[in-house]
């Protein structure tokens, strides 16, 4: 199993990086986790077309998570690809819904199915947990290999789960009170229960990613500041 992060950015432009994406890559199937804006770019650059896309997990549903998913169903109808499986908290269906309202011309054409049940099967095992955000959110566990916390504040019910590798958001810098995003004073304060053997942060805004050499060093842990592009094997 190959992991890619193809965005590892936040709602605001710097360090050309594009918003929350990940791919997952099985041998037998691509899933996505995410895609927000700057992740259809990505996959191109990777050699992926959005039509070996099999299926796409969203965390939540705020814009730079979810940004180009309808770029992503529109390209494979003009590819004519074939239909996309789309997992989510509840509220998805009503969200792709909406989407349709706001462009009427694609009723018809798009081909998706939504699913909002907590455990399901893409060739690899995924079950959802609610996580901590303004919104109706959820991270990932594929395979109780890897978890993906999407936008989140760190809390032990997350970060215990059984995985060799965890990917949790880190927002904020120190001395931030932050109820629905993860700073690194919560997050240490969370880590005794990490049964991971690394940790990957992404979503780090700029003001938190100019300290992050002093943020890995606090957390004591073993720690990597994810980028775009960055791979690992699980």
């Amino acid at each position: 199993m190959k992991l890619t992060f193809l965005g590892t950015g936040v709602a605001v432009p710097y360090g050309n990086k594009a918003q929350s994406s990940i791919l997952i890559d099985t041998s037998n199937s691509k899933i996505l986790f995410d895609c927000g804006i700057g992740s259809y770019h990505r996959l191109e650059e990777l050699g992926v077309s959005v039509n070996d896309i099999d299926a796409v997990c969203i965390t939540h549903h705020h814009l730079d998570h979810n940004g180009d998913l309808l770029n992503i169903l529109k390209a494979r109808w003009l590819l004519g690809g074939e239909e996309l499986r789309i997992y989510g908290p509840e509220g998805t269906k009503a969200f792709l819904n909406s989407l349709l309202e706001a462009y009427p011309y694609l009723r018809g054409k798009l081909k998706f199915a939504v699913d909002e049940r907590d455990k399901f099967e893409e060739d690899v095992r995924i079950r959802a947990i609610p996580t901590i955000h303004s919104i109706e959110s959820q991270g990932y566990v594929i395979d109780d290999v890897v978890a993906i916390s999407g936008d989140t504040r760190a809390f032990k019910d997350f970060i215990s789960v059984d995985c060799s590798v965890m990917v949790h958001e880190l927002s904020l810098p120190f001395n931030y009170q932050a109820d629905y995003h993860t700073t690194p004073e919560n997050l240490k304060g969370v880590l005794k229960y990490c049964k991971a053997e690394k940790l990957y942060l992404t979503h780090l805004y700029p003001m938190a990613h100019r300290v992050k050499d002093e943020i890995l060093e606090y957390l004591e842990f073993d720690v990597v500041v994810a980028e775009d592009m960055m791979s690992i094997r699980l």
